[in-house]
């Protein structure tokens, strides 16, 4: 991907390390992350959800700020290995609220963190990049993918928000299932990938067609 063309477009796909002036708590393992607008501000809040904190079982959760665009995300999610051709299911109680877009658990192959999107059309996606939508109130839901039986097995799992809203999760659970467990077919941000595709391909086109001359060749 050419990361250059990230710059002169409205979306730029970045990394946030912080979501407001009091971050919430990443816990260990976990990492956060969300796409933002360029000049850099923070969009989404994401990590332990405080009213959970002295509770038994604590969730997470991912909040926008502000007003978001449908290709803004912000997400939680760590990544393990190991997982070389097994089918794979991602579980965990999920409720969310004030949602315009898309929100719930996501599993993807690779490191991939989910708050980047595969934008270049020679940079494959991820082959298992799975997502269960949550609930307006607290529900059990999975996501079963198919992790590639070559490299290392690694595979990305967490929770995401596109656009605006607030999603809390908990209860989260990763196993081994077997062929017979039906694969989840909603694609994460499919529609997204698709649209900062475009949107960085116009871009391209557009400066190929106007070329930037070389600067001080007299090396004043």
């Amino acid at each position: 991907m050419d990361y250059r063309s990230l710059f002169a477009i409205p979306i730029a796909v970045l990394a946030l390390s912080a979501s407001s002036a009091e971050p919430l708590r990443l816990p260990n393992g976990w990492q956060g992350g969300a796409s933002l607008t360029w000049p850099a501000a923070p969009i989404y809040a994401y990590g332990v959800a405080p009213t959970t904190e002295q509770q038994a079982s604590r969730a997470l959760t991912v909040q926008s700020l502000g007003h978001r665009q449908p290709t803004e995300l912000g997400a939680v999610w760590q990544s393990v290995v190991g997982y070389t051709g097994k089918r794979v299911r991602f579980t965990a109680e999920v409720k969310a609220t004030g949602t315009d877009g898309w929100t719930g658990l996501v599993v993807r192959d690779g490191f991939l963190p989910l708050y980047l999107l595969p934008t270049s059309a020679d940079e494959p996606e991820p082959s298992a990049q799975a997502g269960a939508a949550a609930c307006p109130e607290w529900c059990e839901v999975n996501v079963v993918a198919d992790i590639p039986a070559d490299g290392m097995g690694a595979a990305t799992v967490g929770l995401a928000l596109l656009g605006n809203g607030q999603v809390w999760a908990r209860g989260f659970r990763l196993e081994v299932v077997g062929i017979d467990t039906p694969l989840t077919t909603h694609r994460f941000a499919a529609a997204q990938t698709a649209a900062l595709r475009e949107l960085i391909g116009r871009n391209q086109r557009a400066q190929a067609g106007q070329p930037t001359p070389p600067s001080n060749l007299a090396l004043r």
